[in-house]
């Protein structure tokens, strides 16, 4: 599964795929305008990743800070 095509710079996206049926089974979308340095800074990546995954798995009760 390729997002390249048509996909507007600063978007971060996170697909989860089912390895036996070669499916995507959640996909996550975010957009923001990130700087050079943030791009290059793990730590924000990071963070980043986990505030989207904060939705995974779907209809999952959030977790206290």
């Amino acid at each position: 599964m390729s997002a390249s095509r048509n996909t507007p710079r600063d978007t971060f996206i996170i697909d989860m795929i089912d390895p036996d049926e070669n499916a995507s089974v959640w996909r996550s979308v975010t957009q923001s305008k990130l700087k050079d340095a943030t791009i290059r800074d793990q730590a924000a990546l990071d963070s980043a990743a986990m505030r989207v995954l904060a939705g995974f798995p779907p209809g999952a009760m959030p977790t206290s800070p």
